[in-house]
């Protein structure tokens, strides 16, 4: 701050220093003058000597003008910093959950100019209670959650990199490392980014806007049939390959666009296998999503868009070889107030190496959040109805049809802690058909 103010006095200085020799030396030399040339002289030098005290008068003004504004701005920090806890938790909170979109952190990218600024980190936590496990309903009691790092190297203008690292306990209780994320970029305008590596599957909503950070999410966990593959997923959520994103101003809003391909998943034990080092026979997974955000008007804060996957899918138990095919829809309505989710999956899979033939079977879930200045209490309602006799949800461990509709409650303890409340009734309906109450807790935060 001082050395801001001496700047500011230096400038000043200067500048009304140059207008009083400036007013001088524009004066006429008295010795060529006459008596009247002299009056004349003199008086011309009187003005512009006022005008020149004048300016250095204003130009002082200013001066403690910008000095008092700044000492305020810093007075005032803490205390905008004391009040944004209070009353702008939920906003900060979209913020990051926002952060972790693909499509946002290439904007703020590239509003990046040093090409050597450092290795940002952030971390993710948290730990929790229930009378089931919130991924693992045979078990019950208190719970470690993840321990979750995400990296982002500014590595130049046009080149990008993403990396997450996830440390998770099994249902044996077994601690494994996993990198969930591991994409390096090239942004080639605004409009573009292509990505090489391992990627979220640009899918639905939620599986690019909200990571394996819990802080991140509202909602104490993700629908059932969209958690990610080894906590009993039954879509791709990670695909290895390449990724081609961007946006495109279009009316009143942006057109949101996203075409990839890869490596076709494998179920391995029951679970999807992303084969992160590629396959003897390469099989190619492909899709994509398009979708509008409306930026004004009474629809602003509203996203629509719909999503396509194809992959051949080989399964060691029972063996079988599935031609995968998904598409469907969701709705985003995020604003100041309202977080509202809404996805569908329609499957239309194709047996490729038996004589069962297609199957048709759907997902979908609808979840409803209202934001206040401590938190975000929300209702979610999911339903998957899975045909067993397609050898793709046979082979997955969390393939079965159910129904859960859930009550919760996030409190922001501060910006970067929460403590998360859920009551929750699931039902499975064809393979244990069985019927069971949660009550949960979760104290996620960030670093």
């Amino acid at each position: 701050m001082q050395s801001t103010k001496m700047t500011l006095r230096s400038w000043w200085s200067c500048t009304a220093m140059l207008l009083l020799c400036a007013g001088l030396v524009a004066m006429p030399p008295a010795q060529a003058a006459t008596n009247t040339d002299k009056d004349a002289a003199i008086a011309d030098m009187q003005r512009k000597l006022d005008e020149s005290l004048l300016a250095i008068k204003a130009l002082s003004e200013r001066v403690r003008e910008l000095e008092a504004k700044q000492t305020s701005a810093a007075a005032a920090a803490p205390a905008a910093t004391a009040a944004n806890a209070a009353t702008t938790a939920a906003p900060a909170q979209r913020l990051e959950a926002t952060e972790q979109r693909v499509t946002q952190l290439e904007k703020a990218d590239a509003s990046r100019k040093s090409a050597d600024s450092g290795l940002p980190l952030h971390g993710f936590a948290d730990v929790g209670a229930g009378t089931h496990n919130p991924i693992n309903s045979a078990l019950k009691g208190f719970y470690v959650g993840n321990l979750d790092f995400y990296m982002a190297p500014r590595l130049g203008d046009r080149t990008r990199a993403l990396f997450e690292l996830n440390t998770e306990v099994g249902s044996n209780g077994t601690v494994g490392i996993d990198l969930e994320r591991a994409q390096i970029g090239y942004q080639f305008s605004d409009e573009t980014t292509l990505w090489l590596g391992r990627f979220h599957t640009p899918y639905g909503y939620i599986n690019t806007a909200l990571h394996h950070g819990s802080w991140v999410n509202n909602s104490l966990r993700r629908p059932r049939f969209l958690q990610f593959e080894d906590n009993g997923g039954i879509m791709p959520a990670h695909t290895v390959g390449l990724w081609a994103s961007g946006t495109q101003h279009a009316g009143e809003g942006k057109l949101l666009y996203d075409v990839y391909g890869g490596n076709s998943q494998q179920i391995v034990g029951g679970g999807l296998d992303m084969r992160n080092a590629g396959s003897p026979q390469f099989n190619l997974a492909a899709g994509g999503r398009i979708a509008y955000q409306f930026n004004s008007g009474k629809l602003e804060g509203l996203t629509l868009g719909l999503h396509a996957l194809t992959a051949r899918i080989e399964a060691d138990r029972p063996v079988s070889i599935t031609r995968l095919r998904v598409y469907g829809g969701y709705a985003d309505y995020d604003t100041d107030q309202w977080e509202n989710i809404a996805e569908i999956y329609v499957f239309s899979n194709a047996d490729l190496g038996g004589s069962s033939g297609s199957h048709r079977s759907n997902a979908g879930f609808v979840q409803f959040g209202y934001r206040l200045p401590w938190g975000v209490p929300y209702a979610r309602f999911e339903r998957a109805v899975l045909e067993q006799s397609d050898s793709y949800f046979a082979a997955l461990d969390g393939g079965g049809s159910y129904s859960r509709a859930a009550l919760g409650l996030r409190f922001d303890v501060d910006l970067r802690s929460a403590l998360k409340l859920e009551l929750a009734n699931t039902r499975a309906t064809d393979r244990a058909r069985d019927q069971y109450g949660e009550g949960l807790v979760q104290y996620a935060i960030r670093f």
